[in-house]
């Protein structure tokens, strides 16, 4: 069958070659529209609710975060639901089970929020976060005034109503938040005595200013046979005018104007964000945050496109300096690995031309090689997929192994037409079909065996298989197109190639490395049995190793940039924090390979930060590695980071960008690992987690742990005694409004400006009633009759301890504990302290402790390996007796092959690099490369035993066909293995993390040589030598004469 498609190959060349050119053309246009990133976006799917409402932590939970978690459960789309509950805001996380359902979900939580809208408070505001995801993040900027003339309140107000905008309308932005600045507020300052002498309550006030921005109407009415519409309002066109607002009258009375009870001003609102940048002092900043599926790439040009139209209306000295831009992460990384492959198929190519010693014969590898590598690009778009550093590095990996099958059957046909001198056009046309088709069929089988290798990553769980679907993508398609074209394309170049009499190899004339290896055959051969002793003994000796090794989940990409992340307690005031925030970027922005510092503490206005107020996130742009100092490295210098900022009251921990804030959306923690407490009381579940922090201090791997105190936010707290309040009279309408705006300042109306921004309007008594705890405690609540109450007389007063941020995970409450590490892999690290906890750790009944972060997503990613590697095995069995046709031949291979493996784990140990779940599958991949070179192998031995002479014995054949395989595995070891090494010299964002990968297969190359030109031929003769000597229990080929310098 295969010699009738190669026959019929040849002679529709022309079509295949118009096939060919029109995939070509195709993947030239897919190539050019592809989406590119750094690594595919591995956040769990999400949708997130926000909202907003001026209330404590308790009270959000209560009335809004536990309702909506309970409205939304239930759902089969949705794997889990957490929610957040802050001061004035709440988060609720659902994560989706499948992310091809994230439009159907998005629906389900907008209909399940509008069927529980009635029972949540009215004046909260509810809303579904941007369809982005927590890798969204690809821009940030800082609006700087260098002529410094204008304040924060300015340059907040100009990034809303100017850059925001202009940014926000950018295609593929799903939004922009704003961080730090001063955001304008309006604010009523009122002086209690003069309400207690007019005889106004607080409430009458609030009233009396909310009517001042009302408008009445909607209505016709008909005058002088004419039909008019009805407007009312007051129309304050100036906030000046509002002084003259009646409020009410007085006891005499007597009009009772604003200003004769306050005054107005221009302030600024509560902050819940700060930025700095490079230490120098407070900005402006913001976020763009693409949407979900988004090209990043071309999403940051736009953007950069919107701020150069932009730049020449800014006024003169305000400028947007971005301070985090993605799209720089992605050029690198990918002009690195982009340079290291094509420096890969240069070597390759010289390595193909050297061996074949002839360019002519060169061409029909390269052929293969590149055609393949551009066909790559097409299942790749087909499927969805971004060309990124996974699918470059599953395509760096293949093109090592791509031209094997081609430079296998170039070198039969090359032998074979050697052998038989000069021939006709059709002999020598039958010749090279014949030795193609003889190579061709185990040379499938060995091509589908590398492809099934693949068959874990699709396994995989769902985030797993987001991350390491590409490298399978871009590997097995790499496979699979070459095998096609070795098969269709392949004999149009090879009749091409052979069309004139190029090859003169001299029947005698034996290369001296033939010559060699044939002696040191014969000489294994002769010592088969202490070489395979001492093969087993080194086999024993990489699997001891390999159990020795790290554990991982990934190694870890260099990003170009550092985010330095310190942990402190509740309690700071914002703007000692703030303070704190602008030192430590000094100190950052004094090392010398630094290039910018944008530091924020709290959180931007986004559903997509879930930043407590008093987190600090500092973004730390580093120059490029030329411009570092001597010898420097990424960890020396974060090292050298951390003495630097050794800060009372701040627990430091360092990450990158991208890998925190996946993490941080995906898990709620920011650490590699971290423990999830949970139960029913917020007290117990705080003890329970300073219980884990102490224990775990002593756990070795340990460099700190930190447990929430969620149970210890500060909170002037006045709670209303009824009974007192009906002694004095006084109503709640009277009491609570002293709370909420005579002390608190709350917003009560938002005033429209001229350029169309909303500024809210508050409420508050005048600073100096207020400025101390006794003053508060004293608070004048005035009545609806003009009467004065303290507040102390109605209410307890007391400063207390309640929850500042309340944790829901699906419907449990839960405090977080951080775990950083030094020196241990995270899933090493946790089983060292999961068994410690065990013992030394009794929880209460009803409470949990469930371990998170990096660790979680090693433990889903081994998982499904455990099962699908043995049966990927089991398949390439199946396969193997469907290529041979034979037991044994089949089992010798299986059982041969593991010895492939101990260059790649000797390799591995020397480099230094952890078993991650890449590795793995790296070292299933090899696994299924070793099968490959012994199927071939084996062929040629079964090819010599099939035409050998009378004279000759079973052992001369076998070292015969182990001559003939020499070459053609010699070369195809050398094209992997010099293909690989420009990946694993090379250095830069993106080749870390490829070089663990490749680590196996170059390794494992080079030991495959040994196995392939001296296990397998040593095998067949053992196998021999047990036929021979029990020829009744194992009938089969008739014993041999003894092999050459053999004893009989």
């Amino acid at each position: 069958m295969i010699t009738a498609i190669i026959e019929r190959v040849i002679r529709l060349r022309w079509l295949v070659l118009g096939v060919v050119t029109a995939l070509v053309v195709l993947s030239a246009y897919a190539l050019g529209a592809a989406s590119l990133d750094a690594i595919p976006d591995i956040s769990d799917p999400q949708v997130i609710v926000y909202v907003k409402w001026p209330r404590s932590p308790l009270l959000i939970e209560t009335e809004v975060t536990e309702p909506v978690v309970r409205a939304l459960s239930g759902s089969p789309d949705i794997q889990a639901i957490r929610g957040t509950s802050h001061m004035g805001y709440s988060f609720i996380y659902v994560v989706l089970e499948d992310p091809g359902r994230r439009a159907a979900v998005r629906q389900y939580v907008a209909d399940r929020l509008n069927a529980v809208r009635p029972q949540l408070p009215a004046d909260a505001t509810i809303t579904i976060g941007p369809n982005a995801s927590s890798m969204g993040w690809i821009f940030q900027y800082a609006l700087v005034d260098r002529q410094q003339t204008r304040d924060l309140r300015e340059l907040r107000l100009l990034n809303e109503s100017l850059v925001k905008p202009a940014l926000q309308s950018t295609p593929g932005v799903a939004e922009v938040a704003s961080v730090g600045g001063l955001e304008k507020q309006y604010q009523l300052k009122l002086f209690p005595p003069l309400l207690r002498e007019r005889g106004i309550p607080l409430a009458q006030v609030v009233r009396a200013v909310q009517g001042a921005f009302e408008e009445v109407g909607g209505r016709t009415i008909e005058v002088t046979n004419r039909e008019y519409q009805l407007r009312g309002g007051i129309g304050v066109e100036s906030l000046d005018r509002l002084d003259f607002l009646v409020l009410g009258r007085d006891r005499a009375g007597q009009p009772v104007r604003l200003k004769d009870v306050g005054y107005i001003q221009v302030g600024y609102d509560l902050r819940r964000g700060i930025a700095d940048l490079d230490g120098t002092g407070e900005v402006v900043g913001g976020i763009a945050v693409m949407e979900q599926g988004r090209n990043v790439l071309a999403v940051t040009a736009s953007l950069f496109e919107r701020l150069d139209a932009l730049a020449p209306t800014l006024p003169d000295g305000v400028a947007v300096v971005p301070t985090y831009n993605r799209s720089t992460l992605i050029w690198d990384t990918l002009t690195n690995f982009f340079r290291a492959i094509v420096y890969e198929l240069i070597v390759v190519i010289v390595v193909i031309a050297v061996a074949l010693r002839n360019l002519r014969a060169a061409v029909a590898p390269v052929c293969v090689l590149l055609l393949g590598t551009l066909f790559t690009a097409l299942p790749l778009a087909a499927f969805g997929q971004t060309i990124n550093l996974f699918s470059l590095a599953g395509l760096a990996i293949a093109i090592g192994e791509m031209a094997d099958a081609t430079i296998v059957i170039v070198e039969n046909c090359t032998a074979r037409l050697a052998r038989q001198g000069r021939l006709g056009a059709a002999e020598r046309m039958r010749t090279i079909v014949e030795s193609t088709a003889a190579m061709t069929r185990p040379l499938l089988f060995s091509m589908l065996i590398i492809v099934t290798s693949f068959l874990p990553i699709f396994f995989l769980g769902e985030r797993e298989g987001r991350l390491f679907n590409p490298l399978a993508f871009g590997k097995t398609a790499a496979m699979a197109f070459s095998t096609l074209l070795t098969l269709f394309v392949l004999p149009v170049v090879i009749v091409w190639i052979f069309q004139r009499d190029v090859w003169g190899r001299a029947e005698g004339g034996e290369h001296a490395a033939v010559r060699a290896y044939r002696r040191a055959l014969s000489a294994t051969i002769r010592f088969r049995y202490a070489f395979v002793g001492v093969s087993a003994a080194v086999l024993v000796a990489a699997v001891v190793l390999m159990a020795g090794f790290q554990k991982d989940y990934m190694p870890e990409m260099d990003e170009g940039s550092i985010l330095y992340m310190p942990t402190t307690l509740p309690g700071l005031p914002s703007r000692e924090a703030g303070w704190i925030l602008q030192e430590m970027d000094r100190k950052l922005k004094a090392f010398p390979e630094v290039e910018r510092v944008f530091g924020k503490l709290g959180r931007a206005d986004s559903a997509t930060d879930p930043a407590p107020v008093e987190m600090i996130e500092t973004t730390v742009m580093l120059k490029p590695r030329s411009a570092w100092r001597a010898g420097m490295t990424k960890d020396r210098l974060v090292a050298e980071m951390n003495q630097a900022m050794q800060i009372v009251g701040y627990v430091n921990s360092w990450s990158q960008p991208i890998a925190t804030r996946v993490v941080m959306q995906d898990t709620g923690i920011q650490t590699p690992v971290g423990i999830k407490v949970k139960g029913a009381d917020l007290a117990a579940v705080q003890h329970v987690a300073q219980e884990v922090e102490r224990l775990l201090r002593d756990v070795p791997g340990t460099q700190s742990v930190i447990a929430e105190r969620i149970a210890q936010g500060y909170f002037v707290d006045a709670r209303l005694d009824l009974e007192r309040m009906a002694a004095h009279a006084v109503t709640v309408d009277d009491a609570l409004p002293v709370v909420r705006f005579a002390i608190g300042g709350d917003n009560v109306i938002g005033v429209r400006e001229p350029d169309k921004t909303i500024v809210p309007l508050a409420i508050q008594y005048s600073p100096e009633y207020i400025d101390t705890l006794d003053k508060v405690r004293n608070t004048p609540v005035i009545t609806g009759d003009g009467r004065q109450v303290p507040l102390s007389a109605i209410a307890d007063v007391q400063v207390r301890e309640a929850p500042e941020m309340i944790r829901n995970d699906n419907g449990e409450l839960a405090g977080y504990v951080y775990v950083f590490l030094r020196g241990v892999t995270p899933p090493e690290y946790v089983d060292r302290a999961r068994a410690h906890l065990q013992t030394a750790l009794t929880l209460p009944t009803g409470y949990s402790l469930e371990w998170t972060g990096v660790y979680r997503y090693a433990e889903e990613a081994r998982g499904p390996l455990r099962v699908v590697v043995p049966m990927t095995l089991v398949i390439m069995f199946v396969l193997l007796l469907l290529a041979f046709r034979s037991l044994a031949d089949s089992a010798l291979i299986m059982l041969s092959a593991p010895f492939a493996l101990v260059g790649g784990v000797f390799l591995q140990w020397g480099r230094g690099f952890s078993m991650t779940t890449a590795v793995i599958i790296g070292y299933v991949s090899l696994f299924a490369v070793a099968i490959q070179t012994g199927i071939i192998m084996i062929e040629f031995i079964r090819q010599a035993l099939a035409h050998r002479t009378t004279d000759q014995s079973y052992m001369d054949a076998v070292i015969a066909g182990s001559v003939a395989r020499m070459r053609p595995k010699l070369m195809t070891v050398a094209t992997t293995v010099f293909g690989l090494l420009p990946i694993m010299f090379s250095s830069g964002s993106g080749i870390d993390i490829t070089q663990p990968i490749a680590t196996p297969t170059l390794g494992g190359m080079i030991s495959s040589t040994i196995y392939v030109l001296f296990l397998i031929p040593c095998l067949f003769a053992i196998g021999e030598d047990i036929r021979r000597r029990w020829p009744a229990r194992l009938p089969g080929r008739h014993p041999a004469p003894a092999a050459i310098g053999e004893s009989s």
